[in-house]
């Protein structure tokens, strides 16, 4: 992507895409639960955002601590199941409505302190997806699929939560690269699933349906339609349904978020991961002015994305 003068800048994109997928965990947390048709209409007020924002800012604490050069996968790993032990017990954690499986898996770390075990092998829950911006910022290439693969078996060690959270790390990573959002980065990140990325899972089946999904045009997205078809508590879903809403509106960051926020299922986790990716590709101008100007956190969040560039520069 060439810059200019109206052209928001890489660290402007990537700044939006951190901030976004905040702005998208608090826009979504009050439909979290709301299983009836109501959650189309019912009016939003901004709260406090969830574990979602949570882990990545302790994720992006891992990464900065790991610091510049080459990854090192195990000396990675074990940073950011310390990091991940840390969330467990900050006083903020109870209120912002944490996963069990990622409790488990911090927990299970602290206990024994091997993150290569600590990830419950049966859960595919979003918690590893949610997560995976500050991955993006800082790790390009062959490192950020292994960051990636190795951030998810931390608390997530199901093939699904995995291909999830690679897939999900790498689409950010791309639009930001290229300044580009459209359906050929699916499908190559497909390729991806289907090829060297893949795990065993079947994440590639729900961005397939993504992109029919959004040629459809349809007005709201469809819960049943991305695979495994729960509404984006399973990390296919969230994906999927994340992607989905971005690709259908492309243009319009805070409308695809409040579509990707009302659903019957993981409102948040899904509208985080549809801000990211078009935070990425539009920048902070994109981002609705009340929910920037109301973020809780929002210097912390940026200063993070800053600190993450920096390292990765």
């Amino acid at each position: 992507m060439t810059e200019t003068a109206d052209t928001p800048t890489f660290a402007d994109r990537a700044n939006a895409a951190l901030l976004a997928h905040a702005c998208g965990d608090r826009f979504g947390a009050p439909l979290e639960f709301v299983k009836d048709a109501s959650v189309r209409t019912r009016p939003v007020h901004l709260g406090h955002w969830t574990d979602d924002t949570h882990m990545s800012l302790y994720l992006g604490e891992a990464i900065l601590e790991h610091g510049p050069g080459p990854l090192e996968p195990d000396r990675f790993g074990t940073l950011v199941g310390e990091a991940f032990v840390r969330w467990y017990h900050d006083p903020l954690t109870p209120s912002t409505a944490p996963g069990n499986t990622c409790k488990a898996g911090a927990a299970r770390f602290e206990r024994e302190r091997d993150w290569t075990i600590s990830g419950v092998r049966e859960s595919d829950g979003c918690g590893a997806v949610m997560r995976i911006v500050p991955l993006a910022l800082a790790y390009r290439g062959e490192d950020l699929i292994e960051s990636a693969r190795i951030s998810a078996l931390l608390t997530h060690a199901h093939p699904n939560a995995v291909e999830a959270a690679i897939a999900g790390a790498w689409l950010v990573r791309a639009i930001l690269e290229t300044g580009c959002w459209d359906t050929t980065l699916v499908e190559e990140a497909i390729r991806g699933l289907d090829g060297p990325w893949h795990q065993g899972g079947e994440v590639a089946s729900s961005l397939r349906a993504a992109i029919g999904w959004a040629q459809r045009g349809e007005d709201w997205l469809d819960e049943e339609a991305i695979p495994p078809g729960d509404g984006g508590w399973r990390s296919g879903s969230a994906l999927g349904l994340a992607v989905a809403a971005a690709l259908r509106w492309p243009e319009d960051l805070g409308l695809a978020v409040e579509k990707a926020a009302r659903i019957r299922g993981d409102s948040d986790s899904v509208a985080c991961l549809a801000g990211a990716l078009l935070g990425a590709a539009l920048g902070t101008a994109a981002i609705p002015t009340e929910w920037l100007d109301t973020l809780p956190q929002r210097e912390e969040i940026a200063g993070l994305a800053d600190r993450l560039l920096g390292l990765a520069a």
